[in-house]
């Protein structure tokens, strides 16, 4: 039986070459441009993190504040509480002062006599759904940090950062999201187009499928060929398309100087085909059934 099925399946697609052939040059350009869009969704995540680390906290505290002031040791230790992955440093005045000899020497001449820099909390590598925690412990304990309109304005830059960080980011977000409904409109279509295929050799061969029904042919007799038929066009697709994307992927080290853009599919790449011609074979079976379905009644 199975024997059978897959030769009339490969017999439909034979029967016409010119349909079939552009068919799969269709659905090919579909696979093409939806790994191109899983590419360009790496890209926008990638670029996410890299304005994400750049940003970082400098929190300035008072005079009468230090290291082991009892407040100080409870903020830090709820604040790294937040994350394993958020990082907090303690500077006293001293390694500030150090920091800025390192930058600008000449300045730091002018301060050598009196050191009017304060200890300074730094947190960073804060991840984009963990800042409202952060601000929350910050803002429940203003009253460790200097309020002088120096500082004042540091922490107001903080916040008009994160804002900006923040309106850039929820673009890209907005982005993603639209990048995956695209990736589901192609999915629908490499579907429709599919099923619009089948129906058509439905049509043009109907007379012989109803001799076979005549016959006694079972339904997997019937309907299978054109589930098969479907899969068959998926999986020529998937392969020219799939090829052809890395192709084109590799060879983009000549316009970059490097092979970094396969960095954004690998490790994830097995798993990522994996699934997408799993859900191709899917497709490609459904609608050859519902088209059949549809057009044998």
């Amino acid at each position: 039986m199975l024997n059978h099925i897959v030769k009339y399946a490969l017999k439909n697609i034979l029967r016409n070459k010119f349909l079939s052939l552009s068919s799969i040059v269709v659905i090919s350009l579909l696979i093409f441009f939806i790994n191109i869009l899983l590419v360009v969704n790496q890209v926008s995540l990638q670029l996410i993190d890299a304005i994400n680390s750049k940003l970082s906290i400098s929190l300035y505290l008072k005079d009468e504040y230090s290291r082991n002031s009892v407040e100080v040791v409870e903020f830090i230790g709820d604040v790294t509480k937040i994350s394993p992955n958020l990082q907090l440093q303690y500077k006293n005045k001293d390694d500030i002062l150090d920091e800025m000899k390192q930058k600008d020497p000449d300045l730091v001449n002018i301060l050598e006599l009196q050191n009017p820099l304060p200890d300074t909390i730094v947190i960073g590598d804060i991840g984009l759904d963990e800042y409202e925690k952060v601000n929350y412990e910050v803002e429940r304990r203003l009253f460790l940090f200097s309020e002088s309109e120096n500082t004042k304005s540091y922490f107001a830059n903080y916040r008009e950062q994160y804002y900006r960080i923040g309106k850039v980011t929820t673009v890209l977000m907005t982005l993603e999201t639209v990048m995956y409904v695209i990736i589901f409109i192609f999915f629908l279509s490499i579907g429709v187009i599919l099923y619009s295929i089948i129906g058509n050799f439905i049509y043009y061969f109907r007379d012989e499928i109803y001799v076979t029904k005549l016959v006694g042919g079972s339904n997997l007799f019937i309907y299978g060929p054109f589930s098969l038929q479907g899969i068959m066009y998926t999986a020529i697709s998937f392969l020219i398309g799939v090829v052809t994307f890395f192709i084109i992927l590799h060879n983009v080290r000549y316009l970059f100087g490097s092979d970094y853009a396969l960095s954004f599919l690998f490790p994830q790449a097995p798993l990522v085909l994996f699934l997408e011609i799993l859900a191709l074979f899917c497709i490609g079976a459904f609608s050859g059934y519902v088209s059949s379905k549809r057009y044998l009644k």
